[in-house]
């Protein structure tokens, strides 16, 4: 988390997404920095963000309602982990997807790092101007998310939200009272990346896709895993219809 100076410890913010993930990709990447643009030219100062993949107990019944292959946890956030490596603002969340025994819902992940934010201000070595700051969780989200779960008129528990439209999408109003605000739409190919479309790309095996959309590694080891990564996510390879790997490994480059 960055220093701050006193003046601005009572608008610390960090920001957070859920969601399916399956798998995530750089506009859930993007999504979070868009909220904290405009966050910042309201004031507030973003300590960090964090991208948080979806229970199983969510995932799996919505891949079979929708009849696509359901991508386990923990390789969601192995991939999550290699789309924000070495990014110093976002990190992965993994409270919500390894919960033992049930679904944590996204109201309940937001909630709960609000209070984990606030236990922060009894541990040593945080700056004594933030003992009485209040480090305020904001939920990013889209408008179809936000306007099916009733977020516009205040996200619950005093967490605030920032909705992020895409390009054409008409979001409702800010309500700067309720800590409900409106981001511009992310813009460039990231805008267009979905977890839908990546399933396709690897139907076809399109490792430049991947690349773009999640990074490098991840079309490696979703396109050609080594006999290590077959066993460690056995079940997912098989989900997506990949053979055991023989013999040498076929390298993955970009375009091909």
């Amino acid at each position: 988390m960055k220093e701050v100076g006193k003046e601005k410890a009572n608008k610390l913010c960090v920001v957070l997404t859920t969601g399916a993930m399956n798998p995530p990709h750089q506009g859930h990447a993007q999504l979070l920095r868009q909220a904290r643009a405009r966050l910042e030219a309201l004031g507030h100062t973003v300590l960090g963000g964090w991208v948080s993949p979806s229970h199983d107990l969510y995932v799996g019944p919505k891949a079979r309602r929708l009849g696509t292959v359901h991508l386990s946890a923990d390789l969601r956030i192995y991939l999550a982990r290699s789309l924000v490596q070495g990014d110093d603002f976002l990190s992965v969340g993994t409270w919500e997807a390894r919960f033992p025994g049930f679904w944590p819902d996204f109201p309940e992940v937001a909630q709960t790092l609000q209070e984990h934010l606030r236990c922060l201000k009894d541990q040593p070595g945080i700056p004594p101007e933030w003992v009485d700051a209040d480090i305020k969780v904001f939920y990013a989200c889209g408008t179809d998310h936000a306007k099916r779960c009733g977020l516009y008129g205040g996200f619950p528990n005093d967490i605030g939200l920032v909705v992020v439209p895409r390009q054409g999408e008409v979001p409702e109003a800010e309500k700067k009272s309720q800590f409900v605000f409106v981001a511009e739409p992310s813009a460039g190919e990231v805008a267009s990346f979905s977890s839908t479309k990546i399933r396709q790309a690897l139907k076809r095996e399109d490792a430049d896709y991947v690349t773009r959309a999640i990074s490098q590694e991840a079309a490696k080891l979703l396109l050609r895993p080594s006999p290590t990564e077959w066993i460690d996510f056995e079940r997912d390879f098989r989900r997506l219809g990949k053979e055991p790997p023989t013999g040498e490994e076929t390298p993955v480059n970009e375009g091909t």
